[in-house]
């Protein structure tokens, strides 16, 4: 009986350690939590690249690392000379100035090569902490992640102005001082990137510059600057969105909805004017908008004129919706889902069910084939086409 139990303890601590190291396996970043640093060396600003395993300084102008329970009062854990914080998780983070107008400093960036290449055409959740340091008089936006086919170290102390991959999706201020935030999103890799740069990536005059009061329970002067402690950077492979902690249903984001108008002449025909006509939708919604329900009010017109006329309701979803529905069935066939909602309406509007035939493309007739928001947007939607 005990040899029983003994090898059923060791069967869950050998269960356990291979869950550990899988999930150390699935972030592609080594050290995101910067616990591997020599803490005991520790003393002053700018000793990251020095003390820190894996992560080195994107440009001349070093990055600083804290730890709890060193001497030095610069910086450590909870308390330091930028404020007080504790460790998003374990008991060592970094920082990085993000903006000052102070002449003698510079901003910083933070950088790390992958354990290995991001695989082509593979979604890559992009995540890390962040949170203001208590004596910064500045909060700024335009703070993010960019991944990079090579190293890029900056043989200067100026400012990187690149195009964020991954930011906040409002791009706003970070001010937050009191807690941790996320700032997350999702790249697709094209099997090249091999490094992640995390910094303040916009010039000076492009940036909304915000300023903060001291917190009454924090002693110091503020620094003319605006410092972010770095916590818990991960980079690890997804299916779909959904599976990134900021995922649109965490967003504070208004939802994108494409907003094309019909533009229509004396001389087109109703057909031609239903071969334009499309609603427009959120995503993963299904639900009609007002602007929706004024171009199904015309086409029902259009029917009431025309009552021998069938009409072709046609689903589309983007690539994107699609992702989604390869990990959830509830959004199998959106598409149609879509469309048959909208053969729910014009029947509400008394036209003969017999007269609606559903179809569904999902994303295989896309409207636009960019990677952008916005043409994303113009892909989720439904169409029409006379059936004679």
């Amino acid at each position: 009986m005990m040899y029983k139990k003994l090898l059923i303890a060791a069967i869950a601590v050998l269960s356990f350690n291979t869950n550990f190291a899988q999930d150390e396996e699935v972030n592609l970043v080594p050290n995101g939590d910067f616990e591997a640093t020599d803490t005991k060396r520790l003393k002053s600003f700018g000793q990251m690249a020095e003390f820190t395993e894996n992560w080195f300084n994107g440009t001349q102008a070093p990055c600083d690392v804290f730890a709890g329970g060193i001497k030095s009062e610069k910086v450590s854990i909870p308390s330091n000379e930028f404020g007080k914080q504790a460790a998003q998780s374990g008991n060592i983070y970094t920082g990085i100035r993000a903006y000052t107008k102070d002449s003698k400093l510079s901003r910083t960036y933070l950088e790390v090569q992958f354990t290995e290449k991001l695989e082509k055409d593979q979604m890559y959740c992009v995540e890390f902490s962040i949170s203001m340091a208590d004596l910064s008089k500045y909060a700024v936006n335009n703070i993010g992640a960019v991944v990079s086919e090579r190293k890029v170290v900056q043989p200067n102390t100026g400012a990187m102005v690149r195009d964020i991959d991954v930011k906040e999706r409002t791009n706003k201020v970070f001010k937050a001082m009191d807690a941790w935030e996320t700032v997350c999103g999702t790249v697709v890799g094209t099997g090249e990137e091999e490094y992640l740069i995390i910094g303040c990536f916009a010039g000076d005059s492009d940036l909304t510059i915000e300023k903060n009061k001291r917190p009454r329970d924090v002693v110091g002067s503020q620094k003319f600057e605006a410092y972010y402690y770095i916590d818990d950077v991960k980079v690890y492979p997804v299916d779909a969105k959904s599976q990134c902690s900021c995922s649109v249903g965490t967003s504070t984001e208004p939802d994108l909805i494409y907003g094309s108008s019909i533009v229509t002449s004396p001389d087109m025909s109703a057909s031609d004017v239903v071969g334009i006509s499309a609603v427009y939708y959120p995503f993963l919604k299904r639900s009609v908008s007002a602007a929706g329900v004024n171009t199904l009010e015309s086409l029902v017109s259009i029917l009431q004129d025309n009552p021998t006329w069938k009409l072709e309701i046609i689903g589309h979803v983007d690539n994107d919706e699609a992702d989604e529905a390869k990990i959830n069935s509830r959004y199998a066939d959106f598409g149609k889902q879509r469309a048959e909602q909208v053969k729910r309406f014009l029947v509400s509007k008394g036209i003969a069910e017999g007269r609606l035939i559903v179809l569904t493309k999902e994303n295989t007739d896309p409207a636009n084939t960019r990677e952008t928001d916005l043409s994303r947007a113009q892909n989720r939607r439904v169409t029409f086409a006379i059936r004679n």
